[in-house]
């Protein structure tokens, strides 16, 4: 008999997961294919199709899954394979990014049940799992498949108190304990509570961020979901595809340098499919500089979403998992993209973002006005993010870091501003330790 997965938007089934002679297959409920206000799940699983067989299927959920080495943790725990897209889907996929739950024949939706968990439990598992996923058992259902190893989906009730969603309980945020499966990354939830605060002051739009100094972790709250106004309400999920998804990719292609998208595809995907893609465009190389400026070398594809509001526009979701990356000297020197041939920050210059100016087709005055503006606010506004930080009740070693931190971006954000935004010859490369390089929907859009 052949499996089954029910695939719901809120509490309503829109379509059927299944699979055939190994493949994965996605049908539609009539009844949803036939409503006028109907989605389609991707524009690459079309609701005019009676089924979508194959690739697109596979890589549309697979881009729903943990990723890399979360993925083999819990690939492990559970016993299935990583390749194997179904098989966790039915171990977990109630709570997952935007506005889908995945659930097995006979559970219901929208039951919203929540298992309260203790804030010195998840300091003890965050300490001691040696990287085992966190799974607490529930007779009746499943748990959110990133309720796992060093990301949490949690709900937060109206005091602080946490929850973990089971079946399709959505959740209301994501908590993030420190790496403990790299010992050269340290305080890393510090690293990424203090760069998303400090890409918050900057004028970038980001989820509101906090740091736990008691358990060591920053909480994220979701921007995928709404609030009602009564407290006491439901929770409502919002629909978004990040850009592996929109370009039918899988997760593993998320880098340019493994044959993944490149940034004038994701800047092609953001134009085509937002309702403002100009104030996108700009917001998108806002992203690149800050990432520059504060040393985030893992700004990929799959870091980038397409959101759906309520009201039906679609946007460029705020950015997310922001940290600085070339803080510690093991992890890599290069950015996730090329920006006008170049992906080493120490040697992007302003030619370069000249030659990104022609390839994305946008005004060059309006590239060096937006990453002036960030470097410019990244540079004032680290002292009160520090300041802020350093106002929790956080340990000597946390200090530390964070001063060495403080100190790397400062450096990091002067020696972009001195070569990316002064014109060519206005400072010497040698002078810099650099060798010479060799020259090679509005007015937003217009070309160079």
């Amino acid at each position: 008999m052949t499996k089954e997965l029910f695939v719901y938007i809120d509490t309503r089934k829109i379509g059927t997961l299944d699979e055939v002679n190994g493949s994965l297959r996605f049908r539609y409920e009539d009844s949803y294919r036939k409503d006028p206000s109907a989605i389609p799940l991707s524009s690459w699983i079309p609701l005019g199709e009676e089924e979508t067989v194959g690739t697109h299927v596979r890589n549309y959920f697979e881009n729903l899954l943990p990723e890399g080495d979360l993925r083999d943790l819990i690939s492990k725990a559970i016993q299935v394979s990583q390749e194997n897209v179904f098989g966790f889907l039915e171990h977990f996929g109630g709570d997952m990014a935007g506005n889908l739950s995945v659930l097995l024949p006979g559970e219901q939706p929208g039951q919203r049940r929540y298992l309260k968990i203790p804030r010195s439990l998840i300091l003890e598992w965050s300490e001691n799992h040696s990287g085992k996923p966190l799974l607490l058992q529930a007779k009746d259902s499943r748990l959110s498949i990133s309720g796992a190893q060093d990301k949490i989906s949690l709900y937060l009730d109206s005091v602080g108190e946490f929850y973990l969603p089971v079946g399709d309980a959505p959740s209301t945020h994501i908590l993030k304990p420190d790496i403990r499966s790299r010992e050269s990354v340290l305080h890393s939830s510090l690293n990424e509570a203090f760069v998303m605060k400090l890409a918050e002051k900057s004028g970038m739009d980001v989820p509101q961020t906090e740091y736990l100094p008691e358990i060591r972790s920053v909480l994220v709250k979701r921007y995928d979901r709404t609030w009602p106004e009564d407290l006491n309400g439901p929770i409502g999920r919002l629909k978004q595809e990040d850009l592996c998804q929109l370009s039918d990719v899988l997760s593993k292609k998320k880098y340019e340098a493994e044959g993944g998208l490149t940034l004038s595809q994701c800047f092609g995907l953001v134009r085509k499919h937002s309702t403002r893609p100009g104030p996108d465009t700009i917001r998108l190389i806002g992203w690149l500089a800050f990432n520059g400026a504060v040393g985030n070398m893992d700004g990929h594809a799959k870091n980038l979403s397409i959101l759906t509001n309520r009201d039906g526009k679609i946007r460029l979701a705020p950015f997310y998992d922001l940290m600085s990356t070339n803080v510690y000297p093991e992890l890599s020197r290069k950015m996730a993209f090329k920006i006008g041939g170049e992906n080493r920050p120490d040697w992007l210059m302003n030619r370069h973002w000249k030659r990104f100016s022609e390839e994305m087709e946008i005004k060059s005055s309006l590239v060096f006005r937006t990453i002036g503006t960030v470097i410019g606010n990244v540079q004032k506004e680290i002292p009160s993010v520090k300041k802020e930080i350093e106002g929790l009740s956080i340990s000597e070693s946390e200090r530390t870091f964070l001063d060495k931190l403080t100190r790397h971006i400062e450096k990091s954000a002067t020696r972009a501003h001195l070569l990316q935004i002064n014109p060519e010859g206005s400072i010497s490369e040698m002078d810099m330790g650099l060798p010479p390089g060799e020259e090679d929907e509005d007015e937003i859009l217009e070309p160079s």
